[in-house]
């Protein structure tokens, strides 16, 4: 119900805050309700927005009944200055509205919104009835999604209302509004014939902002069965969180000031959509005291999921630049997720030049191997058309915003994705459960509520297993050979060796929190739709880094000594590389990808020439290693990172392909587990006088075998594709 503000406030928060301030909204002394309100905008302006609402606005206007059995009681009434079209519906004690329109002042537009909740009186009608309930919006003209609370106190005779809500969705400022009931067809009477826009934050009761309050929470789902091991919290204050016993029962403390004017309540619980209940300052129920637990018990009921998987649904798409009247695209609202995972490889894994070279590789050497790699690689499409051909393909053919957030579970990890590994579930695009038309998105947050979301608490959302579906199996396992990836393998392993609980998951490294940051490097604390601020570590990455230079070189810790060998002269460098903040092996991931580590030496300015010890074998020939000058790469002092057959060890470095059959007897893997050291001792020519040589290291991860470095690539490089070589670090001693 948003909008009950979002008309009446949409686009400019800033200048709202100023005129609430200006306006003496927190200030003592006797309370006046003064409408405050924009001018507003021409008849031109207004026809336009109005186009618009039916032209992006309509698709989204069908939305459920209250949940239950029973009748549903129905009214409508003209509600603020601008006579927005509000539909009110009960079905017992369970209540949502409905209202649209066009706000025409001059920050106005088109906006929809959905407010679902409880209702006090005669469950046959409005009269004297009190409704509170949390409201989700949309804007249309701005491109912008909020949420917030709302309560509509009807007259006693159900022919008047009045309604509070959080106004631009800021949990300290609030207005009123004022409305009359109409029928269906009645004309909207000209604007102006209601107030509305009143601050009313003064005269509202608060809380005391530094005492603890306590309140005992019950979660069941829509029959009364009590749900257990549901998370509750007060939301948006994540240190809130708590846990329902066998009862559905749990106890919430939080500060006074974390919910000075209404408190709202949420549940999430693994197959329910979240839900809220929220409450008022003053209200009889549940009967906060400060420091004491609340006489009252808060009730949150939870509509179950349909677990059904169809096919027919539609992905909602990432960004409404498509098709600008998508106002449900994912990017509208989630703008800093959406660059972010936009820039990421997740985004580009649809049309990897890399990927599509090497699956026509396994096709030409070995047309029987197991071709699934679209179940990573293209998911969203593979989902749709199992036994369609690989094609490079845009983001909307693999991991994007819906794909990843259908995912309800992670089955088999040993299969390639949707091959076998997720369980994934379409809603029925035809369902009226929810508003909109996405009707379920899996996250970890416990709080979210945004109706035309349908978010949904999933705790394989806090967990490695979400990315194991994808970054672990794959190829000739049913074989038994060795498969494609082992990352989430190579994870557990480390973890499993842990002797204290400081252990990381893939998204404390891959997906870190206070990630976000504005023009002016402060970090976000806030996500893009919230009327209730979040820390900053609770706001995730979605870059998705792995190998990018700036962070996989972060992973290694590179050491050099050198000293002179007193009876030759000649100079040795020892050089130790560990891995010493990965979870898993460096470099993870299919055998091709290997890290090279190449040390050189300086005397003078002039390249020594190595005459013993360790080397990185990365090119053919050059047996007889002449000076090699620094970034030489024609084998230099080192050693290679990766996965080789076990025949060839010793040799110029080849890499098995990873769709064959290969035993892990059969291979040698000098990757570098969590913690593990490596080192290489090269032996340079000796020098005259007392200067010491100087020591160069370099440290560079490669995809492919690649033995002539970037000239030998044998793909086409397009603008999305990651380079093939990448300089992780470089130490000069």
């Amino acid at each position: 119900m948003r909008w009950i503000l979002l008309g009446l406030l949409l686009g400019v928060g800033s200048i709202l805050l100023m005129l609430w301030i200006r306006g003496g909204g927190l200030s003592s002394g006797a309370f006046e309700e003064v409408e405050e309100y924009f001018p507003r905008a021409s008849l031109e302006q207004v026809e336009e927005w109005t186009e618009e609402w039916h032209r992006k606005g309509d698709a989204w206007a069908d939305v459920p009944d209250p949940p239950g059995t029973g009748p549903v009681v129905r009214a409508r009434y003209w509600l603020a200055r601008d006579r927005y079209d509000m539909e009110v519906r009960r079905r017992g004690k369970r209540f949502v509205v409905v209202i649209a329109g066009v706000a025409e002042h001059i920050y106005g537009g088109a906006w929809a919104a959905y407010g679902e909740g409880r209702i006090t009186g005669d469950a046959r009608d409005f009269r004297g009835a009190v409704a509170t309930f949390a409201w989700s919006c949309m804007g249309l003209r701005y491109r912008h999604a909020s949420d917030g609370l709302g309560r509509l106190v009807f007259s006693k005779d159900g022919s008047a209302v009045h309604t509070i809500y959080m106004a631009w969705e800021a949990p300290e400022l609030w207005a009123k509004s004022y409305g009359e009931r109409h029928e269906p067809d009645d004309e909207r009477p000209p604007y102006g014939s209601y107030r509305g826009q009143i601050k009313i934050a003064p005269a509202l009761p608060r809380l005391e902002e530094d005492a603890v309050y306590r309140v005992r929470v019950r979660v069941s789902d829509l029959d009364g069965l009590p749900l257990k091991g549901a998370v509750v919290q007060l939301k948006g204050h994540t240190r809130t969180r708590s846990q329902t016993d066998a009862r559905g029962e749990a106890e919430i403390a939080f500060q006074g000031s974390d919910a000075l004017f209404a408190q709202s309540f949420t549940a999430g619980c693994s197959g329910y959509r979240n839900g809220e209940t929220a409450f008022f300052t003053g209200d009889d129920a549940p009967g906060f005291a400060a420091g004491e637990t609340a006489s009252g018990i808060v009730a949150i009921e939870l509509q179950h999921l349909d677990r059904t998987d169809n096919p027919d649904y539609v992905w909602n798409r990432a960004s409404g630049a498509d098709d600008p009247n998508d106002v449900m695209a994912c990017g509208t609202c989630h703008a800093w997720h959406y660059d972010q995972w936009f820039d990421s490889r997740h985004a580009r894994m649809a049309d990897n030049g890399l990927v599509t070279w090497e699956r026509k590789e396994m096709q030409a050497s070995e047309p029987a191997a197991p071709d699934d790699c679209m179940g990573c690689h293209q998911p969203a499409h593979a989902l749709d058309e199992p036994q369609a051909e690989w094609e490079a393909r845009g983001v909307m053919a693999g991991n994007h915003c819906d794909f990843c957030h259908k995912i309800e579970s992670v089955k088999d990890v040993r299969e390639s994705g949707v091959f076998g590994a997720y369980g994934v579930l379409r809603p029925n695009p035809k369902t009226s459960g929810r508003p909109g038309g996405i009707h379920v998105a899996f996250g970890s947050s416990a709080d979210a509520t945004y109706a035309y979301m349908g978010a949904a608490y999933n705790p394989l959302f806090q967990t490695s297993h979400v990315c194991a579906g994808c970054h672990q199996g794959g190829g000739r396992w049913k074989a038994g050979g060795a498969p494609k990836i082992d990352t989430f393998e190579e994870w557990k392993r480390w973890v499993s060796g842990r002797t204290d609980d400081e252990f990381r998951s893939c998204l404390d490294c891959h997906m870190p929190g206070a990630s976000m940051f504005d023009k002016t490097g402060r970090a976000m604390d806030q996500m893009a739709w919230d009327g209730l601020h979040r820390t900053p570590q609770e706001i995730h990455s979605h870059r998705f880094l792995g190998s990018e230079p700036h962070f996989g070189g972060q992973a290694l810790d590179v050491s050099v000594t050198k000293r002179r060998d007193e009876e030759s002269g000649a100079w040795i460098a020892e050089v130790a590389v560990t891995n010493a903040a990965a979870g898993h092996k460096v470099p993870t991931g299919t055998w091709t990808k290997h890290v090279v580590v190449g040390v050189w030496a300086e005397h003078d300015g002039k390249p020594l020439r190595l005459v013993g010890g360790d080397r990185a074998l990365v090119a053919a020939g050059l047996d007889e290693t002449p000076a090699l000058a620094v970034g030489d790469w024609r084998n230099p002092g080192g050693l290679v990172l990766g996965v080789g057959a076990a025949q060839d060890a010793g040799k110029q470095a080849s890499y098995p392909r990873f769709w064959q059959t290969w035993p892990s007897e059969q291979l040698v893997d000098t990757r570098l587990s969590p913690g593990e050291t490596r080192r290489a001792v090269c032996r340079f020519e000796a020098t005259e006088g007392d200067t010491e040589p100087v020591i160069e290291v370099r440290v560079v991860h490669r995809r492919g075998a690649l033995p002539g470095g970037m000239a030998s690539v044998p793909w086409t490089i397009r603008h999305q594709d990651p380079q093939p070589e990448a300089l992780w670090l470089r130490v000069r001693k």
